[in-house]
């Protein structure tokens, strides 16, 4: 749903760290990639759910593959994983061919500004090419976010287009 690096606006032409590497994440990843989403959303609402919730949708999206990609990018050394991407598939009548929908997009704080953003992005639109996608969305956090005019420009900089508002029911 969100980008939070959200620093990284800028940096479309910044040259990616040498160590960083993007990835498709595996169910061992889960542990780590559940931490980055607790994060993640602590710093958009304050909250999430329980960490073994979180543990177990990431290892079911890392499992079916049918239904979304995930994504790693790796510092190598001690810093692990450094950013996560998180996306479904969606079909639409109104949109007559398959397409992404990024959920989570997540740096960590002391990676923002290192293009890792931009990488995680770049290897989405290659797998999303490959699996017959044509396009890909993403929703804005809500306007009280902080650092949403700098999200909002990180993605109008990777070439997003802005689409408008989404809303949403819990069930």
């Amino acid at each position: 749903m969100t980008e939070t690096a959200a620093s990284e606006a800028g940096a479309g032409h910044r040259v990616p760290h040498p160590r960083l590497r993007v990835r498709q994440a595996s169910v061992l990843d889960a542990p780590e990639i559940a931490v980055a989403i607790s994060e993640l959303l602590v710093e958009l609402s304050g909250a999430g759910p329980p960490a073994a919730e979180l543990v177990g949708a990431t290892r079911e999206l890392a499992r079916d593959r049918g239904a979304g990609a995930l994504l790693v990018a790796e510092a190598g050394g001690e810093d692990g994983i450094v950013g996560v991407l998180a996306a479904s598939w969606q079909h639409a009548i109104h949109v007559p061919w398959r397409y992404g929908t990024i959920q989570d997009l997540w740096v960590h704080p002391n990676w923002r500004s290192r293009a890792v953003g931009r990488e995680l992005l770049a290897a989405f639109f290659e797998l999303a090419r490959e699996e017959g996608a044509k396009r890909v969305e993403v929703g804005l956090p809500r306007e009280s976010f902080e650092n949403l005019g700098a999200t909002e420009a990180f993605y109008l900089g990777n070439g997003f287009a802005p689409l408008g508002p989404r809303m949403r029911r819990k069930l």
